[in-house]
């Protein structure tokens, strides 16, 4: 372990608490300084991406996740995942041509092109959820929409991605070796398999032990462990959601999900949402900005800048128009886009598989790690902004 962590720990929590607190007071997000801190720090080479930080910063998106399902009503979710799934069909249509015809127009290579429509179709909520839950508006009906369209855009992609994986073994593709056959398409079909077998597990431990679970913690004598138990249940259903090849932050989002319809989940709330921000959320907020390294960017200027523009755009027009046709009107499907646009840990984690396969190279990476961190600073502003000076109604 670098013999600098703690020296290290010490610096971002100071820093971003000191930061947060001057953007606060700025009327701006604090999560903008956060990031701002994480660039500067990385520039510096005060802090190192080292292994121990990105840990905590995903156990810190995973108590993110989580709070959001806390806040969510399970009652509610059958008529929310249907009016989220135009805002995350377009959010996974548009950006995926729009990257497949940019890869397209620069290689005119199929499969590199179709992994690049993938990484465009990627979401990552965690700089919205905690932008919206600065401005108390977490429970409105575009928050809830934002993560239900996340989730299945996740899901979207990664079947999305699976596919390709085995269309381009299937045809030899660099670094693939080929399958043909029952076990190919067995192979193609595993991904889809995992992904429902996922739900059925969620569900099933959701509805038949952890809630039982909550509701019997004084008989069990338990009630203390409350905070505990759903630690436990955050890493169990995030270890289950990467065990099916999802974001393990949607697991933790469904955990929070059922432990919110238990007497505990105030309880829970508290403590958990103390624990994360004294320590993790901070932690994972300030890793997006150390990632970006100016200093070895691969990507072409005119690349970079395409690369962005066509997933921030494609992103917000796509998913605001889906909310539009869901029945949203016109303000709250700009909010849907907005809160759509942030990429992270999926896309990267895409991006990872697919360079391991030899399907992009390093200025696709880069590209991506560009889009990451732009839209990580965008996305807060513009969210601001929908609710405080264009219209405060929402519902």
């Amino acid at each position: 372990m670098d013999h600098n962590l703690l020296l290290q720990l010490a610096l971002i929590l100071f820093a971003s608490k000191l930061l947060s607190a001057l953007f606060r007071r700025m009327g701006q997000p604090p999560v903008i300084g956060m990031l701002l801190l994480g660039v500067v720090l990385g520039q510096l080479c005060l802090v190192h991406d080292g292994e121990v930080i990105r840990w905590i910063a995903r156990i810190g998106v995973l108590f993110l996740l989580f709070e959001a399902g806390l806040e969510t009503d399970l009652k509610r979710i059958r008529e929310e995942a249907r009016r989220a799934a135009l805002p995350a069909l377009g959010g996974v249509v548009l950006p995926f041509g729009g990257g497949f015809l940019l890869s397209w127009l620069q290689n005119g290579q199929l499969f590199h092109s179709l992994v690049i429509g993938i990484i465009m179709t990627a979401t990552s909520v965690s700089v919205s959820v905690m932008t919206l839950m600065d401005l108390g508006k977490m429970k409105g009906a575009e928050g809830r929409c934002i993560v239900n369209a996340a989730i299945l855009d996740d899901i979207l992609g990664i079947l999305l991605l699976s596919f390709v994986f085995g269309l381009a073994a299937g045809h030899g593709a660099p670094g693939e070796a080929t399958v043909h056959g029952a076990a190919g398409l067995i192979g193609q079909l595993l991904p889809l398999l995992k992904i429902v077998g996922f739900f059925v597990a969620i569900v099933l431990l959701g509805r038949y032990f952890f809630i039982p679970l909550f509701h019997n913690l004084s008989r069990l004598n338990l009630e203390a462990s409350a905070p505990a138990l759903a630690v436990v249940a955050i890493f169990f259903f995030g270890w289950l959601a990467e065990y099916a090849e999802i974001a393990a932050i949607t697991g933790a989002y469904f955990a929070g999900l059922f432990i919110g319809q238990t007497g505990y989940r105030h309880t829970v709330q508290r403590e958990i949402a103390s624990a994360g921000r004294l320590l993790f959320i901070d932690v994972f907020f300030v890793h997006i900005g150390l990632m970006i390294d100016l200093k070895h960017m691969h990507s072409g200027v005119a690349y970079l800048a395409a690369f962005i523009a066509i997933a921030l755009v494609t992103k917000f027009v796509g998913s605001m128009a889906g909310a539009r046709l869901s029945g949203f009107d016109t303000l709250r499907s700009l909010r849907v886009g907005i809160g759509m646009m942030p990429r992270g840990e999926v896309a990267l984690i895409v991006a990872g598989m697919a360079m391991q396969r030899q399907l992009i190279g390093p200025a696709d990476y880069s590209a991506t790690i560009m889009a990451v961190i732009v839209s990580a600073f965008i996305t807060p502003i513009l969210l601001k902004i929908s609710y405080t000076r264009l219209q405060r109604k929402t519902f």
